[in-house]
């Protein structure tokens, strides 16, 4: 979630620990190589695991595996109201080793390492308590940054938590990471059809290269990429020529994502065989229910 933001870390850390205060959530789907604990203190959104769901708010501590999808978004809309504040924790397997888990004090961490394989969400007690040990951990270095990370672990060992179901296979035969990236590239060209949306961009959103993204595209969506972000702009032109009779068609074509109205009455021909004006007189000729 970091990737773009200044930290003191480095790639080759065993544990890296960042910050943020009043940011904007606005994550592409993405992947490492450590598993990552974020904690949200402040703010509201959505979180997105494989092709898992669920809303945050503060207080929020979600655990994410390594190599699995993942990202994390404010709330709708502008405004100091979605910004979010909180605390992302990464840290590589190695930090658990097997042989000092067998420790009599580090028993509730075992217990914690045995169900990392699945995504966590923890419910926790003393939100206080867990951002000071967090922050501890951020400024301690060497050895100790190691030991004060053990003792924020035992902490958020103590808290209930739950696994994200995350499902392997679905019906159509997509794995959960391609699940996940279909869920996204729904969910944002549901959002940006009726504006400019490239390939380029829809690809970077799911880490893809376009290449990779076309083939995976028409896989998962039984079409192309223009073929379904044309049906999103008729479908949605149709609507406003049946229940906006008040818009001109040269307004239903912007509203709609076209870039003119030639453009719009091409598309319709293409997908439902008439023109808007007729497709319109038609709706304003059916009985509509009081």
């Amino acid at each position: 979630m970091f990737e773009n933001w200044p930290n003191r870390s480095r790639e080759s850390d065993s544990i890296v620990i960042q910050e943020f205060d009043g940011k904007v959530l606005s994550d592409v789907l993405h992947e490492h190589d450590m598993f990552e604990l974020c904690f949200i203190y402040l703010g509201k959104g959505k979180w997105q695991v494989g092709a898992s769901e669920g809303a945050f708010a503060a207080g929020t501590l979600l655990l994410c595996p390594p190599r699995v999808l993942h990202a994390w978004r404010g709330g709708e809309g502008g405004g100091a109201g979605n910004l979010c504040s909180g605390i992302v924790l990464r840290f590589r397997r190695e930090t658990l080793p097997a042989g000092l888990l067998k420790l009599p004090e580090m028993r509730a961490l075992g217990e914690v390492r045995e169900a990392l394989s699945e995504p966590l969400v923890f419910e926790v007690v003393d939100r206080e308590r867990l951002r000071a040990r967090l922050r501890s951990v951020d400024r301690a270095q060497g050895v100790l940054r190691l030991a004060r990370f053990y003792v924020a672990l035992e902490l958020i060992s103590s808290f209930s938590f739950s696994q994200v179901a995350v499902q392997q296979v679905e019906e159509n035969g997509l794995s959960a990471r391609e699940m996940a990236r279909a869920n996204e590239l729904k969910r944002f060209l549901a959002e940006r059809f009726s504006g400019s949306v490239s390939r380029a961009e829809a690809a970077r959103l799911v880490g893809l290269d376009e290449a990779a993204f076309s083939r995976f595209f028409r896989r998962a969506m039984s079409t192309t990429f223009v073929d379904y972000i044309g049906s999103l702009r008729v479908r949605h032109a149709a609507a406003l020529l049946g229940n906006r009779r008040d818009l001109t068609l040269d307004e239903v074509a912007a509203k709609s994502g076209f870039g003119s109205l030639p453009s719009l009455h091409r598309q319709f021909k293409k997908r439902l065989g008439t023109t808007p004006d007729s497709y319109r007189k038609a709706a304003n000729s059916e009985f509509l229910a009081p």
